[in-house]
C-alpha cells in the first residue's frame, strides 16, 4: 500500500484525474440557442421600431398650387387633414390651414408654399374664391419620398 502525503498531491496536480466540467443547466423553456439569439432579436426589434419612428417625423415639402384662370381668383384656402389619424371621416385631424387673398386680377398662375408633414395619407381640400362664387376641390394624397408636390386647381 502506498502512502502519499498531502504535500505530494499538491505538488503534482498533473497526475490528478481531471474533473469533468459541469455545464450550467439550461433554464426550463429557454434553449441555449435562444439565449444566444436574443441580442440579435432585440437589435432587430430596435431597428424596426426606429424605422417606424423615422417615417413619422415631419419632412418639409414644397407645394405648388397651379391656378386655372388665375385672373378671376380672389381667395385661396387649403386645408390638409391627416386621413390616417382616424377610421371615420369625422375622426380626421386638421394639420395645416393656409389662406391667400388677392386683389381681383392679381393672383399668380402658381402659388408656392411649404408644408412640414410626415409620410402618410392626407385629404386636401382647396377652396377657390372667385368674384362670382367659390369652388371646392378635394383629393386624397399619399406623401412618401417626394419633396415637391404640384396640385392643379380648377
Amino acid at each position: 500500500m502506498s502512502s502519499t502525503s498531502q504535500h505530494d498531491r499538491d505538488e503534482a496536480p498533473e497526475e490528478r484525474p481531471a474533473e469533468p466540467e459541469e455545464r450550467p443547466a439550461e433554464p426550463e423553456g429557454r434553449p441555449l440557442w435562444l439565449r444566444r439569439l436574443a441580442p440579435a432579436i432585440l437589435l432587430l426589434g430596435a431597428l424596426v421600431a426606429g424605422s417606424i419612428l423615422v417615417n413619422r417625423l415631419p419632412e418639409e415639402r414644397e407645394v405648388e398650387l397651379r391656378l386655372d384662370d388665375a385672373a378671376t381668383v380672389v381667395q385661396l384656402d387649403v386645408t390638409w387633414t391627416d386621413s390616417s389619424s382616424g377610421d371615420r371621416a369625422d375622426d380626421t385631424a386638421t394639420v395645416i390651414d393656409s389662406s391667400w387673398r388677392f386683389a381681383e386680377g392679381t393672383a399668380p398662375r402658381a402659388v408656392h408654399t411649404k408644408v412640414s408633414l410626415p409620410d402618410g395619407l392626407y385629404h386636401v381640400e382647396i377652396t377657390v374664391g372667385r368674384k362670382g362664387g367659390h369652388d371646392v376641390t378635394s383629393r386624397a394624397i399619399t406623401l412618401a419620398d417626394e419633396s415637391r408636390i404640384t396640385l392643379f386647381v380648377h
